[in-house]
């Protein structure tokens, strides 16, 4: 799906909207478009964590997508996560294609090999043209066993 900068834009404010209770930044809070709900209890700005429990969200616009080891990055994410903790996402992402342009990570991919379950995704690029950039959007958790399914 192409769109324009408009409705990126518009996706990223759903995306913060959805935030509540205590959340995790991965990128600064001053870089935020938009401002927290007030269902936002406090945040945490990355790397400087100090959690003693779970974080219910953790808000990642762009983050993944530079991450040197995307995987490692994951699974350190877990640290700070529990079984409800969601993750919201908005990042460039390379596609099959191989039309990636500085996309360095497949996002999607790397949430499954990190032990990450995909609840929600979405694909665009903004832009029509053959180069636009490529993005994923959307929510995950942290993978359950079949017996916590149940």
């Amino acid at each position: 799906m192409h769109i324009g900068k408009k409705h990126y834009e518009q996706r990223l404010a759903k995306l913060i909207s959805n935030l509540q209770g205590h959340c995790l930044l991965l990128t600064p809070k001053e870089n935020l478009r938009t401002q927290l709900p007030s269902s936002v209890i406090s945040i945490q700005e990355w790397p400087k964590v100090s959690a003693e429990k779970p974080f219910d969200a953790i808000l990642s616009i762009g983050n993944l997508a530079i991450s040197e080891n995307i995987n490692d990055y994951l699974v350190e994410l877990q640290r700070y996560a529990g079984r409800e903790t969601l993750l919201y996402f908005c990042d460039r992402t390379t596609t099959p294609t191989g039309n990636n342009g500085s996309a360095k990570n497949d996002i999607t991919g790397a949430l499954w090999e990190a032990k990450w379950s995909v609840i929600y995704c979405e694909r665009f690029t903004i832009g029509k043209t053959r180069r636009a950039p490529k993005y994923v959007y959307g929510t995950a958790r942290m993978k359950r066993s079949p017996e916590e399914n149940l």
